[in-house]
């Protein structure tokens, strides 16, 4: 056997493109329930270079991006950030959401972070599965995008 290797990185400005050529060579109907901004290299690069306490971090196997995660609103002013991942199809299934997911938590609360936040469209019932079996509950619907709030008390 030849291992794979798995690791997480935080990404910055030079991993702009990288972040944006992922996204774009996506799937439409794959990514439809992703929506937090436009997949297009100005605003990719507006977001990882604007992070100053927001956490954006890729996921690469065998040294080659294959989804990214977040923790956002920090910038913003929130104590409670706001979680989002993308993982390409090519590479879903096979535990990388929850991977990022356990990763953002420790992060959390070696930050003394207490609560964190993700929005789920109705829809994507392998997403509130998971979040649902790490202990999301269900807080409300955003108003405008109609996504199901989920948080969690760390």
């Amino acid at each position: 056997m030849n291992p794979k290797s798995l690791e997480i990185q935080k990404l910055n400005i030079q991993h702009s493109k990288e972040l944006t050529d992922l996204l774009q060579s996506s799937d439409i109907e794959y990514s439809q329930y992703f929506i937090p901004f436009t997949f297009d290299l100005e605003t990719i690069s507006e977001i990882l270079s604007k992070a100053k306490n927001d956490q954006v971090y890729g996921i690469y196997v065998e040294h080659n991006l294959v989804g990214f995660y977040m923790l956002r609103g920090f910038d913003e002013g929130y104590s409670v950030p706001s979680y989002g991942v993308w993982i390409s199809e090519n590479y879903s299934n096979k535990g990388l959401s929850t991977f990022t997911l356990q990763h953002a938590i420790s992060f959390c609360k070696l930050n003394s972070i207490k609560k964190i936040m993700l929005k789920v469209h109705p829809d994507n019932v392998s997403a509130k599965h998971i979040y649902e079996k790490h202990g999301f509950k269900q807080t409300g619907v955003d108003p405008k995008i109609h996504h199901l709030i989920y948080h969690k008390d760390l």
